[in-house]
C-alpha cells in the first residue's frame, strides 16, 4: 500500500522550523496574544525578514534560543565574507619550511 506524501508532511513530534505566532502560542501554552506581548517586550525575538509582514514567521531555533538565554552564533556568512576579505592579506615568512 502507498502512503500519500500529504499525509506525511507534518509529524505531530517536532516543530515546524519556521513557525506563525499560533503554532509558537501552542508551542508554548501560552496565548497568541500573550505570545505578541513577549515580541513587543523583547522576551521573543522578532519574526524574520524573510517573510512578507502580512505572514510574519519565527525560526523555532531562534525563540528556543531566546527563551534559554544562550547566545546566537556568530552568522555564519558574515564570518565566511569576512575570511575571504582577509584571504592573501596575511604576511607571509619569507623562507624555507624546516
Amino acid at each position: 500500500m502507498t502512503v500519500r506524501k500529504a499525509d506525511n508532511l507534518l509529524r505531530g513530534d517536532r516543530t515546524p522550523a519556521y513557525i506563525g505566532r499560533e503554532t509558537g502560542a501552542a508551542e508554548l501554552q501560552i496565548s497568541p496574544d500573550t505570545w505578541d506581548q513577549w515580541v513587543k517586550e523583547g522576551r521573543l525575538p522578532p519574526p524574520c525578514d524573510a517573510f512578507p509582514p502580512g505572514t510574519p514567521r519565527w525560526r523555532w531555533e531562534d525563540v528556543d534560543r531566546k527563551l534559554s538565554g544562550r547566545a546566537a552564533p556568530a552568522d555564519t556568512i558574515e564570518v565566511a565574507m569576512q575570511g575571504a576579505a582577509n584571504f592573501g592579506k596575511r604576511k607571509r615568512k619569507l623562507g624555507r619550511r624546516s
